[in-house]
């Protein structure tokens, strides 16, 4: 919004462009006014315009104002960020380690269960980063889990990986083995065979 006023009441225009050479002309606010006020707009982001205003009074007399510039501002992102690498580790028959990565700096969550449905998500992590892992503990063995990732960027937007599997590991044996059947055969005076399974 380009704003000026004159001394006295007068018409409102601005040309504009990205040279001194402006190029574009807004349309004539033939209001005569002492405040004025134009719009412009279909401008590029990030990009510097050069522009001067022009006022006509009552007699058609016109000023044209020197050159000035401003900057718009970058577009606003609306780009998730692209998931990528992503992989499982340090699996047990209780917990794992899923890691990726981003192009983009953007939070980490990991959603699991033992279906497609899910059912269990992490606790989001907000730090902004594009190196992502997190734990899952409480995990049951020799089960086959599913999982998927969620990274958001800093503008709000959302990426979400496609299923991905990791299968964990039978639990420890902590079981000693189960003594029967012995008995003693061969006895001599100097011997005896022992036998048990």
């Amino acid at each position: 919004v380009i704003t000026w006023t004159t001394n006295e009441n007068a018409t409102s225009q601005v040309d504009y462009g990205t040279t001194s050479s402006y190029g574009s002309t807004s349309p004539l606010n033939s209001n005569l006014v002492t405040s004025h006020s134009i719009t412009l707009s279909g401008l590029s982001p990030s990009t510097t315009y050069n522009y001067r205003v022009r006022s006509t009074d009552a007699a058609g007399n016109t000023s044209v104002s020197g050159n000035n510039t401003f900057t718009t501002s970058a577009a606003p992102d609306t780009t998730p960020p692209v998931i990528s690498g992503i992989g499982s580790s340090a699996v047990t028959s209780t917990s794992a380690t899923i890691s990726w990565t981003t192009n983009e700096l953007s939070d980490t969550q990991v959603q699991y269960g033992t279906t497609t449905s899910y059912g269990s998500s992490t606790t989001l992590n907000t730090s902004m980063v594009t190196s992502h892992n997190q734990g899952l503990s409480s995990l049951l063995p020799s089960t086959i889990y599913h999982f998927r990732v969620l990274s958001k960027d800093a503008a709000g937007n959302l990426a979400t990986s496609g299923d991905n599997t990791f299968t964990t590991s039978a639990a420890p044996d902590t079981t000693p083995p189960a003594i029967s059947g012995i008995t003693s055969s061969s006895v001599t005076s100097g011997s005896a065979t022992i036998i048990w399974t």
